[in-house]
């Protein structure tokens, strides 16, 4: 290779962005708010037991970058055609740390606490990599470690990626033997993929469904309790309401016999709440998806997650089990025209004129988590296990940069977690915990009364 050549290999290379990517770009605000701000970020903690070799960790996590071109992708906004500028591998920093003893807390709060306060660190979407690391060490034999990204090159199935190969880097390098990952193929494939399908999305009729779907609909949208600002000057709040293993037991049985999943159970408990909240039936509630519905990019880590407009007429519905049955089929044909959210945005810009009209118009998504690669103990050390099942209330939480998102996360233990993200220039804290209360009634009396008038929850 010449030298030219070699010159070319360390300089950043340009490519456009995905349609996610463009939607983050509509949330841009600079630094202190929106996609880009130093805020927006996602972090993971791992219990690791047994003795950590601090060489092997730092040579994992640079073959993780190494691996993963999209932890050394700027987007580049301010320009008339912003793009992805990938950069060449560089080294993550990794602070190690000593965690002295509290008398009054168990180790397993102190784990939560540091979590939470690396989440509350500032981290920029332009300095590279877009990874980072921190090591608490309690003691020889157990420790933290907390793996941290901006949130604008990655996603929660992401985040699972990059802990599942830290893990198997970790091994082989420990082992000295090469690391057993399948071929990766790298977020600007999935890019021009993605271009290429959705250029024809009218042609496969997405487009056409979504136009007929959609018509004379509005996003839904809760009345918020004060007017949003132009640019947020308070954190986001992360208030987690749990719901039993026993009642979600009963909430999957509910499910599997009405040859629905879970999600659609819950979304329909949704339409309910939706109801509740604003007497509307005629409900259009967006929610993420995974967007990883191409095997090719299973193993790809990137910006994949969709927003896709579940709409549904619950009007005609006398009992909860029938909004159940018509959430299924709203989710059967979304899923089957499954396009991105920027195309039907761009297509029906009518349909979010609600929230741009309404000063006090809150946006309100739906998500749901589960692990893509289960619960593994990964092989870093002894063993290391992702913390999930977290109870500490967040006053302050970095994780969306606008409106209203309504997280479940199923946890190990069987339990739901709301996860209920707001920001309190938006919302007052006792309108979410109504909310929260009552969506929490409504699964309990959906699973022990679905034949009931679902109008008296």
């Amino acid at each position: 290779m010449t030298e030219s050549s070699l010159e070319r290999d360390r300089e950043p290379k340009k490519y456009p962005l995905s349609y996610t990517q463009e939607f983050f770009v509509q949330l841009d605000q600079g630094e202190e708010a929106g996609a880009f701000g130093l805020h927006f970020v996602m972090a993971s903690g791992l219990r690791v037991t047994g003795p950590v070799d601090i060489a092997v960790l730092q040579g994992a996590l640079d073959d993780v970058v190494e691996r993963h071109e999209l932890l050394r992708t700027v987007v580049v906004r301010d320009c008339d055609q912003p793009h992805q500028l990938v950069h060449p591998p560089c080294r993550v920093p990794l602070e190690v740390s000593d965690i002295p003893p509290a008398n009054d807390k168990s180790r397993e709060l102190m784990a939560e606490e540091l979590l939470i306060a690396a989440e509350l660190e500032q981290m920029s979407a332009s300095q590279m990599p877009l990874l980072r690391a921190r090591l608490c060490k309690f003691d020889d034999r157990d420790s933290l470690l907390i793996i941290k990204t901006h949130h604008s090159t990655s996603d929660g199935w992401s985040m699972q990626v990059i802990l599942r190969d830290l893990g198997e880097f970790y091994a082989a390098r420990a082992s000295g033997r090469p690391a057993k990952l399948p071929p990766v193929r790298q977020y600007r494939d999935y890019v021009a993929w993605q271009r290429a399908g959705d250029a024809d999305a009218d042609g496969g009729g997405a487009l056409a469904y979504w136009r007929e779907k959609l018509r004379g609909a509005r996003e839904f949208t809760v009345p918020g309790d004060q007017v949003a600002p132009e640019i947020y000057s308070r954190p986001y709040s992360l208030t987690n309401y749990p719901v039993g293993a026993d009642v979600v037991a009963a909430a999957s049985e509910l499910a599997t016999a009405s040859r629905s999943s879970l999600f659609m159970m819950l979304l329909a408990a949704c339409y309910v709440l939706g109801y509740k909240i604003t007497g509307a039936t005629d409900l259009s509630i967006r929610a993420f998806t995974t967007g990883r519905n191409e095997p090719q990019f299973q193993d790809t880590m990137g910006l994949f997650m969709n927003l896709v407009p579940f709409r549904t007429d619950i009007s005609a519905c006398t009992s909860f089990r029938d909004i159940l049955a018509a959430a299924r089929d709203t989710c059967v044909d979304a899923y089957a025209h499954e396009i991105a959210w920027g195309l039907i945005e761009q297509e029906i810009p009518e349909f979010t004129r609600s929230r741009r009209e309404d000063p006090l118009a809150t946006e309100f998504i739906l998500g749901m988590f589960q692990p893509q690669f289960g619960d593994p103990v990964l092989p870093i050390a002894e063993g290391a296990q992702e913390i999930r099942d977290r109870i500490l209330p967040e006053p302050e939480h970095p994780d969306i940069p606008r409106g209203l998102v309504w997280n479940l996360d199923l946890l190990t233990t069987g339990e739901l977690v709301s996860g209920v993200l707001f920001n309190l220039d938006d919302l007052d804290e006792p309108t979410v915990d109504r909310w929260a209360a009552d969506f929490n009634l409504i699964i309990t009396t959906a699973v022990s009364e679905p034949d009931r008038d679902w109008r008296t929850f």
